[in-house]
């Protein structure tokens, strides 16, 4: 009979003998010392492997205490900010308003101190997912702030700014009610370019001569930033070569030196980059040599760059090219977790309602272990925090990364305090809103183990 426990962790589901059978599997894992595990250790037959795996699998993740039927804010006021945003407030309210999410979450005073230079951020933009609040939040708190932006995704096209509404037409796990706020919704909505306003009338005029019970809102009218995404850089105009490929032959390496050359050197333009997230980032960014070519750069250079939610695929994969050392290696950093790695009703919608391949379902990665992985079992550290990672992390001054969906706020909050009011060194804004210094003994920092 199943027996529940109360640990530090929380409840725990236990039966007769599991502890017993929890001392088996680590001594088994233990005297492996990094090398195969021999399960036969831990267990006589697959009926123990079977009920062992079950509950053990039931105990893994950090759980809300009780269910959350309602957005979570996660006492950040995002919901306030995007509102405020969406609905017209005046552009010196705004600004307080940012101002005031910097100093109370990071104690940075940046008031009155603006980008003022022409300083010119690029933001990497997957094709499709629920990239929404991770863009709108942390593009207009930069704007507000003077910042220019530039959207970049991979040919130019036009993304597909999921994560916009809560009823269809536009549905995906970001739309979820612990995710998103209608406040985030609508201010995605403001971003969808002319086409997508299109679509997105059709199907909400045949919902209402349906008679369907829930119709979606309403658009705004259209506004100033209607056509933000309709005309993006592309990627492969700002770094024009990927890799070179075996099958060209040794002869190719100095065009492809020369090529990167310029273009590597043209990207000083830009005061720092961001990648946000959504499911489409793993097929945009993983495995984006220009990408890594571009990071490369850029955290050598000292320039900022912010990673949000799925976007810090292509920080975990980015190396030195020399050494073949992870950028990330001794650092800070977080990313979509274990916690929010569940497969119902995950799956990323095509606009003609098929489903993306390689994302329906669940993301085909586990993000907080690649970032485990490129940081290391020394310094840094994958941090999280109250069962959620935090919003976001600032490590060594310029590496900035958010957790998930309504983390472009904060990691905006990072980029501002760091650019504009010096904040340095290593710190974090955490799921119950407040901001700490962070080292490497932090309670809320994991770092990969080597048994």
């Amino acid at each position: 009979m199943a027996e529940r426990t109360t640990t530090g962790f929380g409840n725990r589901a236990t039966y007769g003998g599991m502890d017993a059978q929890d001392d088996k599997v680590g001594r088994a894992v233990d005297s492996a010392h990094g090398g195969r595990i021999d399960w036969r250790q831990a267990y006589a037959s697959y009926a123990e492997a079977a009920r062992h795996t079950a509950y053990a699998s039931a105990n893994k993740l950090p759980l809300f205490a009780t269910a959350r039927p309602t957005p979570v804010d996660r006492h950040l006021r995002i919901e306030r900010l995007a509102a405020a945003l969406s609905d017209g407030t005046g552009k010196d309210t705004l600004i307080e308003m940012v101002d005031e999410d910097v100093s109370r979450r990071t104690g940075v005073d940046i008031r009155g101190k603006f980008f003022a230079n022409g300083e010119t951020f690029g933001v990497r933009v997957p094709v499709s997912g629920y990239f929404s609040p991770e863009f709108t939040l942390f593009v207009r708190k930069l704007m507000l702030k003077g910042a220019r932006i530039v959207p970049i995704t991979e040919h130019g096209e036009e993304p597909i700014p999921y994560g916009v509404t809560t009823v269809a037409p536009f549905s995906d796990q970001a739309l979820n009610a612990l995710q998103i706020t209608e406040g985030i919704a609508r201010l995605g909505r403001q971003f969808l370019t002319p086409a997508q306003r299109a679509r997105y009338d059709e199907r909400r005029n045949a919902a209402i001569a349906q008679g369907a019970e829930v119709v979606p809102p309403e658009l705004d009218p259209v506004g100033e930033f209607t056509g933000f995404l309709q005309k993006p850089t592309s990627l492969r105009d700002i770094v024009r070569d990927s890799y070179p490929r075996p099958k060209q032959g040794e002869g190719v390496r100095d065009d492809y030196a020369a090529r990167l050359d310029p273009d590597l050197e043209a990207l000083d333009s830009f005061a720092g980059m961001a990648w946000v997230g959504g499911g489409g980032a793993i097929g945009d960014f993983g495995n984006n040599t220009r990408d890594w070519a571009l990071l490369e750069a850029f955290v050598k250079g000292g320039k900022p760059v912010a990673c949000i939610c799925y976007g810090s695929i292509a920080l975990a994969q980015a190396k030195d090219s020399l050494t073949g050392a992870y950028l990330l290696q001794g650092h800070f950093a977080t990313g979509h977790g274990d916690a929010d790695n569940f497969t119902e009703y995950t799956a990323t919608m095509n606009p003609d309602e098929t489903y993306y391949p390689s994302i329906s379902g669940a993301a085909p990665i586990n993000l907080s272990d690649m970032l485990k992985q490129a940081i290391g079992p020394e310094e840094g550290g994958y941090v999280m925090e109250l069962g959620q990672a935090p919003m976001a992390v600032l490590s060594g001054g310029a590496i900035i990364t958010g957790n998930t969906v309504e983390d472009g706020d904060s990691a905006a909050d990072l980029m501002l305090a760091s650019r504009l009011g010096g904040l340095n060194g290593d710190y974090f804004i955490a799921g119950d809103g407040r901001g700490r210094p962070l080292t490497k003994d932090d309670p809320a920092v994991e770092r990969i183990q080597r048994r």
